[in-house]
């Protein structure tokens, strides 16, 4: 599994900086075009702005994985041990309900709601724009099922004592 949350990371990883680079391309131009050339272009503007609805949700979905997401601290750092673990088990059961059923299931009836309207400068249907949202709902819950395992993983393995910035087993081994 870890091999394929790595290889879900790189292209990830890949896609978002990819598409970042596209963006500003495309915003240069769109400066260029305007203040250079005086003929702005029509259809930069929208497509900046729904390339970057798909970079948050992708990137949303990287960060999660990553585990390095926004979090309030002030209960979680109370906690020691197995209740520790508990609580973090209980928020990540939480992203993978969110991802779930808001994301992925509210996304897919907002695609089948908006497939049929057209963007105003692209021409594109709208339900490609909020295809972001289940694709980032299924990888929150890949991300969410990966790190629940790792956490009850975690709970398993022998009890680690911190010193000196240096984790060390605290079984069979004198400190």
């Amino acid at each position: 599994m870890e091999a394929v949350k790595k290889y879900v990371d790189k292209i990830l990883l890949g896609v978002t900086a990819t598409l970042f680079l596209i963006m500003v391309a495309v915003t240069t131009w769109q400066v260029i075009a305007r203040y250079v050339l005086s003929n702005p272009s029509t259809i930069t503007e929208e497509f900046i702005r729904f390339s970057l609805i798909w970079l948050s949700m992708l990137a949303a979905s990287y960060v999660v994985g990553k585990r390095s997401h926004i979090a309030f601290t002030m209960i979680s750092d109370r906690f020691k041990g197995k209740n520790k673990v508990g609580l973090e088990l209980f928020i990540q059961s939480a992203f993978l309900l969110f991802s779930l059923a808001i994301m992925t299931y509210g996304g897919v009836k907002a695609i089948s709601i908006t497939m049929s309207q057209l963007s105003p400068s692209l021409g594109m249907p709208m339900g490609f724009v909020y295809l972001s949202l289940p694709v980032s709902g299924l990888l929150i819950t890949f991300y969410s099922i990966f790190n629940m395992v790792q956490l009850l993983k975690k709970d398993k393995t022998p009890a680690m004592e911190k010193r000196d910035g240096v984790e060390y087993e605290k079984a069979g081994e004198v400190l």
